[in-house]
């Protein structure tokens, strides 16, 4: 039985697919190539084959480009129109396999797709996968859908309301405020530390504060709008807390061994406001959030650091460094 002949716009579509999983600039494909890639059955001409590929090397919507070696050479072609270059693809991988909120099998399946924005020779380098020294400790099931329900609300300015909570030494997970809903304004979300923590007004404490995403649930985007404070900047509220802790503003001052300076530029940036002195030294003077993150920050460098200003976290330092000796005392 005779194969009907496929019909031009097909014919088309097939000659652009062979292009796009076929050819790329260090392996380009001649007419004869891609004539040679179509199924067995179909019945294709080379001729038509051959206009086609003319008529996408003119098209500005599909760029093919031709590459011919020498004068009466045959032209090879290769899809010229691909978004992302191959170290593009390495790092949206690799980023993927290092976020512990999606879940082994949600991965396997982006990373299948990445590898599919490029050409089958080039997919071939993606392979092996970044190695995680941690696994995630944590169930990554509902946060990628929080997660976007979240962009919305932030987006459309959209109360959002949602029940939180907190794991016990049970490790079973409990509720807080005995269940009840949190009502607030979505400010936007922040990265930290490996996970998502959304930055929001509380109306019914009149203050900013801000949740882990994994510990959210039932979350739901109401029809109310909110409006949100014209002066509110998420860059420079986030900026200064530390391990997403609120607080109270303070100036703090502190003197850092020289060996930190690298840690203190990466907390701070190369614009923060450093003193250098021939001790061994350097004074840090910054406003941050007055928090139990700070703390802990800060007494992370045992004596390498020493907190001059302010003198409530002075004594708030004071009382962590005796709480410590007692232990091992």
């Amino acid at each position: 039985m005779p194969h009907t002949p496929i019909p031009a716009r097909e014919r088309l579509l097939e000659v652009i697919h062979i292009l796009e999983a076929y050819s790329d600039e260090e392996d380009k494909l001649s007419i004869h190539d891609i004539h040679s890639r179509f199924p067995e059955d179909a019945q294709v001409g080379i001729g038509a084959v051959r206009e086609d590929v003319a008529a996408l090397e003119e098209s500005i919507v599909f760029p093919v480009s031709p590459v011919q070696e020498k004068l009466g050479m045959p032209k090879h072609y290769y899809y010229d129109g691909r978004p992302f270059e191959i170290h593009e693809l390495r790092l949206l991988m690799d980023a993927i396999s290092a976020a512990k909120f999606i879940s082994r099998p949600e991965t396997d399946r982006l990373l299948m797709k990445i590898r599919k924005l490029t050409s089958r020779r080039l997919a071939k380098q993606l392979t092996n996968e970044l190695h995680v020294a941690e696994p995630s400790a944590q169930d990554a099931t509902n946060i990628v859908a929080t997660v976007q329900l979240l962009h919305e609300a932030i987006h459309d300015k959209r109360i959002v309301a949602f029940q939180y909570g907190r794991y016990g030494t049970d490790l079973q997970f409990k509720l807080s405020n005995e269940g009840q809903d949190y009502v607030i304004h979505p400010l936007g979300l922040v990265w930290n530390n490996d996970r998502y923590y959304l930055i929001a007004y509380f109306p019914l404490a009149e203050e900013i504060r801000q949740y882990r995403v994994d510990r959210m649930r039932n979350v739901r985007v109401q029809d109310e709008p909110f409006v949100p404070a014209p002066y509110f900047d998420l860059h420079t509220y986030t900026k200064k807390m530390f391990h997403m802790f609120g607080g109270e503003l303070i100036s703090l001052e502190a003197r850092f061994a020289a060996q930190l300076i690298n840690v203190v530029i990466d907390r701070f940036g190369l614009d923060a406001n450093i003193q250098d002195h021939e001790d061994g030294t350097f004074l840090l003077k910054a406003q941050v959030s007055m928090s139990e993150g700070l703390v802990r920050w800060l007494f992370r460098w045992g004596g390498d650091v020493k907190v001059i200003h302010p003198q409530q976290l002075v004594s708030r330092m004071k009382e962590e460094a005796e709480k410590m000796y007692k232990h091992y005392h």
